[in-house]
């Protein structure tokens, strides 16, 4: 029996799908491995269709297994699911970034200081799937544990459905504003069943990026 190219335990891992060239294409998750392919899907069927054989770069992110870079040839590929063939491993890394995408939008920092949690307004600066960077009046020190209460969606009568990201304040970040400190943090959980709405999110930013651009 040949062997996986990657373990099966990358299922369900977040991944990101690019150009050879690092343009973003879609995010999704990993659906399973076999010994001839590699599936990706979409829940809210948000996958770009793309031409067999066309070549892609997935990188996938697995904070147990560690992080993979993989390079294959599109098999199948419809708006929910992606296959891929001839995959090879192009890199295997102990670390790697996100992509970010920039942004503007309030949100909320929790923390707790010496008593009951106490809540501050923030402006998230830019977010990518492993953390934020906000700005705020409010002095935060390195190392301290917060959440971040974030809109990412909507639900069916339009009403914001907020969720909420613990994270770790892992650096300050030089601000050309003297009453803001800037704080880049990175998660500190899987956020479960808010995963799925943080690609999505992240994914439609992307999308309105490009779209300025054009």
């Amino acid at each position: 029996m040949a062997e996986l190219l990657i373990s099966n335990e990358y299922a369900e891992s977040v991944c990101e799908i690019k150009t050879m060239n690092n343009t973003m294409i879609a995010i999704g998750k990993v659906k399973g491995v076999t010994e001839k392919y590699i599936k990706i899907y979409s829940n809210k069927n948000e996958l770009r269709i793309l031409s067999f054989g066309e070549e892609v770069k997935v990188n996938i992110f697995n904070t147990k297994l560690g992080f993979k870079v993989i390079m294959g040839y599109v098999y199948t590929s419809t708006r929910g699911e992606m296959s891929l063939i001839n995959s090879c491993v192009i890199a295997d890394k102990e670390k790697r970034r996100f992509f970010r995408v920039d942004m503007d939008i309030d949100a909320k920092i929790i923390y707790r200081k010496r008593g009951p949690s106490q809540e501050v307004d923030v402006k998230i600066l830019d977010m990518s799937l492993s953390g934020i960077r906000f700005k705020s009046e409010h002095e935060f020190k390195v190392g301290t544990i917060v959440s971040a209460v974030i809109n990412l969606n909507s639900d069916s009568k339009g009403k914001p459905k907020n969720y909420t990201l613990p994270c770790k304040i892992i650096r300050t970040i030089e601000s050309d504003d003297a009453n803001f400190v800037q704080y880049g943090c990175e998660f500190t959980e899987n956020n479960g069943d808010s995963s799925d709405e943080l690609c999505s999110f992240l994914f439609k930013k992307q999308r309105e990026y490009l779209n300025s651009r054009r």
